[in-house]
């Protein structure tokens, strides 16, 4: 018992011995211990590989030395396995290594590539170093005899390989990153998901996923959206009746985009005339938007508020270019009394209401006209009127800390001042003229008959009310705190007019 225990400890105090414990209890510690936790993990790798060099050199095993060639005898084959353990353990260390630092330096989802470039080129070496130093095999011949092979493999591989070589390309000259979008010819565009080694993955607008491989994404014309930066800039075109004067157009365009909300102050939008001929006056519209998702929203946008003016202004849309269509001759000028018919028919509020009841109120509409830069509602105020502007630019502005700050911008049409005269509110905007406005006031004592009449229309005017509210409240949606009864502010509103007005349930 006592002679089996001595030899036990003799054997426990041999170097490998000692040096395949210190790897056993480092890979089981790295692994369930330090799991979820990335910097332990690195510090218990680099322990676990610094114990097990450090026996190994105890025990005159070096790894850049080939084995003895004694006979395949058990020290042989232990040494041997030591020795590639030792090449694959720095290779994994090292490999954990620059991904980290490639992660750290970086954004994680840009470095997906890189790390894999990266520990392919350690593993290789490790490989070619576990062949040269523990087998004995010499290198050159080894690269010489798998020459043909590595022929074979490339005309094989040849369209993998391309992809491959691209990736590389495209990581090391990187034209986008991930997060980016990208157009390419051909129409397609969307979001860089990820770039790996064969393809590039991207998001579309659609929310598909595109997987195109690097070799074709390397050659096709491209163009990054995000870079330099996110601001994008789009293009429209619309065509005018020549019967307008181009100074006349230019200015109904520009005002048109002064009124749109959702396109950006700076760069300044521009009108430039591309041709006019007897048919159309063609005009490009060119404005930019915060990012290029935000596009199609902000041109429905700038396509309404030019009609709108256009209407208002009286200037007629002209045929598409490649239309036989003739627009037909002007009719006798209207008297500025429609205008307030003209207004009734377009403004969504009153739709409900029948041809006789729009002819007997637009009687009652006041036209009053503001210069710019003057003020036409105080915020906290209590309006008896309900306001439609008929032309012209205004904007909506929200006290916050001390200053105001821009919420709206109206159009010809839009109305404003309902909260107040449905439901004795406050306005929670303060309104000022952008350009030149004409504005139209429809008193309280004129609406409520209306009301009365019918009182399914308070509901209707409730929605709209509670659109406009809403539209106000996503403009303001990093200041002001959202409505926890959103999904019920329509119906909200809609009781609060009926019980502004007396009407019944």
């Amino acid at each position: 018992m006592h002679a089996d225990l001595s030899r036990l400890f003799v054997f426990l105090e041999q170097p490998l011995t000692l040096a395949g414990f210190v790897l056993v209890a480092g890979f089981v510690v790295t692994r369930l211990a330090c799991r979820g936790r990335p910097m332990a993990y690195l510090l218990s790798q680099l322990a676990s590989f610094a114990g097990f060099s450090t026996m190994l050199s105890v025990a005159a095993v070096s790894p850049f030395t080939p084995t003895a060639a004694v006979g395949f005898t058990f020290t042989y084959v232990t040494v041997s396995v030591f020795k590639v353990v030792w090449w694959l353990a720095a290779s994994w260390l090292l490999a954990g290594l620059v991904r980290a630092v490639l992660v750290f330096k970086r954004q994680p989802e840009e470095t997906r590539f890189p790390q894999d470039l990266c520990a392919g080129v350690i593993y290789v070496g490790a490989l070619l170093g576990i062949v040269a130093d523990v087998f004995d095999i010499p290198i050159g011949a080894l690269l010489a005899a798998s020459g043909v092979i590595a022929i074979v493999l490339g005309l094989a591989l040849q369209n993998t390989l391309g992809d491959v070589f691209s990736g590389v390309v495209l990581n090391l000259a990187k034209p986008y990153r991930p997060g980016d979008w990208v157009i390419l010819d051909g129409g397609l565009e969307g979001r860089i998901v990820e770039t790996n080694w064969r393809a590039t993955e991207l998001l579309t607008r659609s929310n598909d996923l595109a997987v195109i491989p690097n070799s074709m994404i390397s050659k096709a014309k491209l163009v990054n959206a995000s870079a330099p930066t996110e601001t994008h800039g789009v293009l429209v075109t619309v065509r005018l009746d020549p019967a307008a004067a181009p100074a006349t157009g230019i200015a109904v365009l520009e005002t048109a985009m002064l009124s749109c909300t959702r396109i950006l102050r700076a760069p300044r939008a521009a009108v430039f005339i591309r041709s006019l001929d007897a048919v159309a006056l063609e005009c490009e519209l060119m404005f930019f938007v915060q990012a290029i998702e935000q596009a199609p929203a902000a041109q429905n946008e700038v396509f309404d508020r030019v009609w709108r003016h256009c209407a208002s202004a009286g200037v007629r849309l002209a045929p598409p270019a490649d239309s036989s269509m003739v627009l037909p001759p002007r009719g006798a000028p209207q008297s500025p009394g429609d205008a307030p018919r003209r207004l009734l028919e377009r403004l969504p509020i009153f739709l409900p209401l029948s041809n006789e009841e729009r002819q007997l109120l637009a009687p009652k509409m006041k036209r009053h006209t503001y210069k710019a830069g003057e003020m036409l509602v105080e915020q906290g105020v209590v309006t008896q009127a309900l306001f439609i502007l008929g032309a012209g630019v205004l904007v909506a502005f929200q006290a916050h800390e001390g200053s105001d700050v821009e919420v709206l911008r109206y159009a010809p049409g839009d109305c404003f001042g309902q909260a107040s005269v449905l439901t004795g509110a406050e306005t929670t905007f303060k309104i000022k003229a952008a350009t030149r406005a004409v504005v139209y006031s429809i008193a309280k004592d004129d609406l409520a008959p209306i009301l009365i009449a019918r009182p399914a229309i308070a509901a209707d005017l409730g929605q709209i009310l509670a659109i406009r509210e809403a539209a106000g409240r996503d403009r303001l949606s990093e200041l002001d705190a959202l409505d926890p009864h959103g999904d019920h502010l329509a119906i909200r509103l809609g009781d609060r007019v009926k019980a502004f007005f007396g009407l019944a349930a």
